[in-house]
């Protein structure tokens, strides 16, 4: 366990000497958050079914704080250390796999909490956010969304044979992800081509059962299942076809 909390500690100290995780896990979703919350405010809407902007937003924001930083940043690290051969030198040291690979799951798990409570914090405080309905019920999903976009960056790591291809897979579902699954903007105010095509999006059902959660205090079974397949379906693919070693070598 010890050497498990050095490496996480070191892939942390790392990360956050990243300018782009910098900006786009941590302060991106606050711009957004204070951009929005500041021109429309938290007053009850009929459009956002009776919550206000903020409380409608807030669950989206907090999913892109973890979309962003395991979607993103955790693929590509893995496939730029197996593209240098860090990976392998790893692999045949001390370390057991475990340790190495929950090392960055634990890495980008707390900075996403990092994010996570900033979001929280400045809606609250200058935002006037609506507490949960239920915390437990929120924090379920919130975990449940986590675990969920964790395993997906695995799954990705482990198909994508270089850093290139993982930058641009990656891209291809964050940015399809984020603009149609009401994560940066409310599901309410999405054309019906889009809300439709977010229906296919394992992230709506995320969001959907956050803002279940949130408003209702209530758990969404359906989106419950849809998250727990895609997490089994994610970690299948990426213990069956994850590499140590480059592909093209």
């Amino acid at each position: 366990m010890r050497t498990l909390l050095t490496l996480t500690r070191t892939e942390v100290t790392l990360l956050l000497r990243e300018p782009a995780v910098l900006f786009f896990v941590l302060a991106l979703p606050l711009l957004l958050l204070s951009l929005n919350g500041g021109s429309g405010g938290n007053e009850p809407q009929a459009a956002f079914g009776g919550v206000g902007l903020v409380d409608a937003l807030t669950p989206g924001l907090l999913l892109l704080v973890m979309t962003t930083s395991g979607l993103m940043q955790l693929p590509e690290t893995l496939a730029g250390y197996r593209e240098r051969g860090f990976l392998r030198r790893l692999r045949v040291s001390p370390l057991r796999p475990w340790q190495i690979l929950g090392a960055h799951a634990a890495t980008h798990l707390l900075v996403a909490v990092l994010g996570l409570g900033l979001v929280l914090g400045v809606a609250t405080v200058a935002f006037d956010l609506t507490p949960p309905a239920s915390w437990p019920a929120a924090l379920a999903v919130i975990a449940a969304s986590a675990v969920m976009v964790i395993a997906l960056g695995f799954a990705l790591s482990a198909v994508a044979p270089t850093t290139r291809t993982t930058q641009a897979v990656a891209a291809a579902i964050y940015f399809p992800a984020i603009f149609l699954s009401g994560v940066v903007v409310p599901s309410e105010v999405l054309p019906d081509l889009a809300a439709q095509v977010s229906a296919a999006l394992p992230f709506t059902y995320a969001v959907d059962a956050l803002r279940e959660a949130w408003g209702a205090g209530t758990l969404d079974a359906a989106a419950f299942a849809v998250l727990g397949g895609t997490i089994v379906l994610a970690v299948a693919v990426g213990l069956r076809l994850f590499r140590w070693e480059p592909r093209y070598s």
